[in-house]
């Protein structure tokens, strides 16, 4: 869907192109363009399906393990993550800018150079992780927390997961879009039954940790094979001193990144005990899947961003890179505001009928779970800006922005959390995500993209629609799973037709239909747009 608000910003940008974006040449781009948009949505796709499984699997693991052990899952999760990027060497930033402008020069035989370089790099910086969780692991983190048997087989899966990242975003540089989205379908689901399936044998935690590892073995495997196979021209050498000069400021601020993701979760784990640390995590957990969505598209976008950035900046004309700004922040907006309004009026529902009655019951956790919503459609926006500025080169602001949200959040966090517990973690991150979106909008405007269409008069239509729907819910209140699930699609229709009827559908999104649905659809499409327009 996203790429389609590129073909749309062409269709009022372009040489050939007046400003309105019915013209004949902007039907004639987006026809062109028809193979990035259904990449695009297959990625979209992709992200949804995985994040339905990974939602299912934190609900299977909530019902097998106690809450104390989904809070030893957490602190798990924080060393997982930190070695991944660590072992990845900002390398996996770097991929989207390198590989784009090598493939556009012609240069193959420097993109497989690039490829065999950063693979002997990061699995040496893999090897150094390991060692250094090794020695050092066990003496950081208390035996009442996690076993030293545990946390040295969490250490394994650094190479495979440092690989995974890196080839990760390889495969999204090169635009290989079925071998990308299939091994991330494999992951999530190898990860799902591997992890349950040990669980329910009765290996606890330590089946937990060996699902993770199964399952970044299976998506390397398929990445490496996508990755190295297409390639078939013989490496050529290429500097890799501006790309680690690019890299490791990327890294520098991917470890600001995932500080700020995890404070509070350390804060919180120091004031208060395993088990509200559980359920946070899993709030957190079942949250991912917006934040999935939206990494999706931003992250799908960052390599077309950049071509057009350049294209505009060519052509003398930068400005107007901020008509595709706003499209992108519209689309992001549309989808995930419905979600998390919708979930946000009824989360006590929502958590009772997925985790259960206990976490439902928890102090605080439905309206934590409610702030956390909304602030998370926020981080989607967010996530977006952060995007369209990777694209015009961005580091600096992202280091100097993000020491002063740790300096904040350690502040914060530890009054809120004193105070007022799990809420207290939610209250905090709620308020630096919004810093976070204020400072990213500001650098946005002050680096020259100000343009950005009509987009506060949608988002105010986005939200009143989404309020009125998640009353629907609210007002039936449903107790059975697939009840919730059915009332919730019926939400979101009712969403969609509110759209409809306050005139926020246009004719570039009955466009981007066309793009998504199949042949036999766009009659149907066609119908709705003369009805409508």
């Amino acid at each position: 869907m996203t790429n389609s608000l590129l073909e749309q910003t062409e269709s009022y940008l372009g040489d050939h192109f007046s400003v309105s974006p019915t013209t004949l040449a902007g039907e004639i781009m987006l026809e062109d363009r028809a193979a990035e948009v259904r990449g695009t949505t297959t990625f979209l796709s992709q992200s949804i399906i995985s994040g339905v499984f990974r939602v299912v699997n934190i609900m299977i693991l909530t019902r097998l393990l106690l809450q104390q052990q989904m809070g030893q899952v957490a602190v798990l999760g924080i060393i997982y993550g930190v070695m991944q990027f660590l072992g990845a060497m900002g390398l996996n930033y770097a991929s989207p800018l390198v590989v784009p402008e090598e493939e556009f020069h012609g240069r193959l035989d420097r993109v497989k150079g690039f490829l065999r370089r950063s693979v002997t790099l990061i699995l040496s910086s893999s090897a150094i992780m390991i060692l250094v969780v090794f020695g050092i692991g066990p003496y950081l983190i208390s035996p009442a927390v996690l076993s030293s048997q545990v946390i040295l087989l969490v250490a394994v899966i650094c190479p495979f997961s440092a690989m995974e990242a890196f080839l990760d975003s390889f495969l999204l540089a090169r635009y290989q879009v079925r071998h990308l989205a299939a091994g991330r379908i494999l992951f999530d689901i190898t990860r799902v039954v591997a992890t349950v399936s040990l669980v329910i044998m009765g290996f606890g935690i330590i089946g937990v940790v060996v699902g993770w590892l199964l399952g970044e073995i299976a998506a390397v495997l398929v990445f490496g094979f996508a990755a190295s196979r297409p390639l078939n021209v013989k490496s050529a050498p290429i500097d890799m001193r501006p790309i680690l000069a690019f890299a490791l400021p990327s890294l520098l601020f991917q470890t600001v990144d995932v500080t700020i993701q995890n404070t509070d979760r350390i804060i919180l784990l120091v004031l208060t005990d395993l088990a509200t640390l559980g359920v946070y995590d899993v709030l957190l957990g079942i949250l991912f899947m917006m934040s999935f969505v939206s990494l999706a598209v931003s992250t799908a976008l960052y390599p077309v961003l950049t071509k057009l950035r350049l294209s505009y900046t060519a052509e003398g004309e930068p400005n107007n890179f901020g008509y595709a700004v706003g499209m992108l922040l519209r689309y992001v907006a549309m989808l995930l505001v419905p979600v998390a309004v919708i979930a946000a009026l009824n989360a006590r529902i929502i958590i009772q009928v997925l985790f259960g009655l206990s976490y439902a019951d928890f102090p605080n956790a439905s309206l934590a779970f409610s702030l956390l919503l909304l602030s998370y459609a926020l981080w989607g926006v967010t996530y977006a800006l952060h995007t369209v500025l990777r694209s015009m080169g961005e580091s600096r602001f992202f280091l100097l922005a993000g020491l002063g949200i740790i300096v904040f959040e350690i502040l914060v966090s530890w009054s809120l959390t004193s105070l007022y517990g799990l809420l207290g973690s939610a209250l905090t991150r709620s308020m630096y995500i919004v810093l976070l979106f204020a400072l990213s909008f500001a650098r946005i405007r002050q680096r020259g993209v100000r343009s950005l269409g009509h987009v506060p008069v949608s988002v105010v239509k986005i939200i009143s629609a989404s309020i009125i729907s998640g009353f629907v819910v609210w007002w039936i209140a449903p107790s059975s799973f697939l009840s919730l699930v059915l009332w919730l699609g019926i939400s979101l229709i009712v969403y969609i037709f509110l759209l409809f009827a306050v005139r926020e559908v246009n004719t570039l999104d009955f466009q981007v239909a066309r793009h998504l649905l199949p042949q036999r659809l766009h009659g149907l499409v066609d119908w709705i747009e003369h009805k409508y327009l």
